[in-house]
């Protein structure tokens, strides 16, 4: 976090120098990197805090999965149409 932190504090302090300087366009460019940075953290943040949720879900995934992967089986296996599978695949069937 600490590199992410000293990019941005860079990059705003140069998009600040930019834009004292008159240069608009630099500044505002500076600035959506500064947004793409943020991002990117709140993006890792998010992917972190939902990892660790799934490994406490394991079993229970793996599980759904199994059971997912039966149901397109027989159902491809009984000529349902492809909309049917489409939706086991993405959603599983709801019972």
């Amino acid at each position: 976090m600490t590199d992410a932190v000293t990019a941005m504090r860079k990059s705003l302090s140069e998009a600040s120098q930019a834009l004292t300087g008159g240069d608009a366009a630099d500044a505002e460019r500076r600035a959506r990197a500064i947004t793409a940075l943020v991002r990117a953290e709140r993006d890792v943040a998010e992917f972190a805090t939902a990892a660790t949720g799934l490994e406490n879900d394991d079993e229970e995934l793996c599980a759904d999965l199994r059971r997912r992967l039966v149901e397109f089986a027989q159902a491809d296996l009984a000529d349902a149409p492809p909309e049917v599978l489409e939706r086991i695949a993405t959603e599983g069937l709801r019972r």
